[in-house]
């Protein structure tokens, strides 16, 4: 069955099938730079390249998060970013970004 990797719980293991398209700049890829504002493409310097689904699949990749791989989430909770065991090393998503990755859950 094919759901969003935000949904896996903590210690489920699923591998990568695609992503979902966003419309139009921005989405769930915008920075926040830390200043707890999310900046919007076009909004502030270095922004202005609009960002569509196939700009999201491939930064994702970039990251690791290519169709394929498999992917073990080690946190998943409430307010917090989605930590995600990927490659040799762990990242931390949005969960937004999360909710845009499509996994095949792995079954043991």
């Amino acid at each position: 069955m094919m759901v969003p990797l935000g949904t896996l719980g903590a210690g489920e293991s699923a591998e990568i099938i695609g992503f979902r398209r966003v419309q139009g700049g921005g989405g769930p890829l915008s920075c926040h730079h830390g200043t707890g504002r999310h900046l919007h493409a076009g909004r502030g310097p270095g922004h202005g390249r609009p960002r569509d689904g196939k700009g999201q699949e491939r930064r994702l990749s970039e990251l690791g998060f290519s169709p394929g791989q498999v992917v073990e989430v080690v946190q998943n909770g409430r307010g917090v970013p989605v930590l995600v065991k990927v490659h040799d090393g762990r990242m931390a998503i949005d969960h937004n970004v999360a909710m845009e990755i499509i996994v095949k859950r792995k079954t043991l």
